[in-house]
């Protein structure tokens, strides 16, 4: 019996299948009239195969995971017992010149006296998004070590790891009260300013107004809009008319 359901399964690649909620078969191929009436006369012994198979591949899934992950931990545990891991400062800066800060576990190297990147996720990576006096303090010592191609680390205590995150927050606060008021003093400029050009243009208009002749308004060059002109730059000119209107004069340039 055994033989024929393996064999109806491999020769029509048949498969669980759920339709409206109804658990069944999905069958690919063609099979006779007679094979039909034979699957369906199996169809409980053919659902209950397909099941003991794909329970048996998630239990082997299952124990290569448990395997991996027990391996990796084996290796995570050689790991701990021989690096020397450290908590550091570390600097950063890119190519570009950007620099930033950030707290991380570290392998040191004796022999080549420089850090490394902890393995098997050990660097508990925290960045640090404002400069402080903590990190400023802690730049100025003379014990950096290279980590990588671009950074610099010092090591630190567990007392200056939380000195430094303690720090954050009141800089942020800083930084934001910082960038409020430098926005709120741009902002009143951009309005003084504005406020200066729109009355320097009126008061063109009210010397056309009362003398009866244009007014200039503003002048500026660009490129010559007239392909039959042999000229390659404009000279524009605005005029405050005494109506009110703005009057708009181009010269070609030869």
């Amino acid at each position: 019996m055994k033989a024929k359901i393996d064999g109806l399964i491999k020769k029509f690649k048949i498969e669980l299948a759920t339709k409206n909620g109804q658990e069944g078969l999905a069958v690919f191929g063609k099979p006779s009239a007679a094979e039909v009436t034979e699957i369906k006369s199996l169809k409980e012994e053919i659902v209950a195969e397909l099941k003991r198979r794909k329970a048996e591949r998630e239990a082997q899934i299952e124990v290569a995971r448990a395997e991996a992950e027990a391996r990796l931990e084996q290796k995570k545990r050689e790991y701990l017992a021989t690096a020397d891991l450290r908590r550091c400062l570390v600097c950063r800066q890119d190519e570009f010149l950007n620099v930033t800060w950030s707290v991380e576990t570290l392998a040191y190297s004796a022999e080549q006296d420089r850090y490394f990147r902890a393995e098997h996720g050990l660097s508990n990576y925290i960045k640090l998004e404002h400069v402080t006096a903590m990190i400023e303090e802690i730049s100025q010592r003379g014990d950096s070590k290279f980590y990588g191609l671009e950074c610099v680390a010092w090591e630190i205590t567990d007392e200056e790891e939380a000195a430094l995150l303690a720090e954050q927050m009141p800089a942020k606060e800083k930084a934001e009260k910082e960038a409020a008021e430098a926005a709120e003093k741009k902002a009143a400029e951009e309005a003084a300013q504005k406020a200066a050009a729109d009355a320097a243009r009126q008061a063109k208009f009210d010397e056309a107004r009362e003398t009866g002749k244009p007014v200039l308004l503003q002048r500026w060059s660009e490129p010559c809009n007239d392909p039959r002109e042999e000229c390659s730059m404009d000279i524009v000119r605005q005029y405050a008319m005494p109506d009110g209107s703005v009057k708009t004069e181009r010269n070609h340039t030869w």
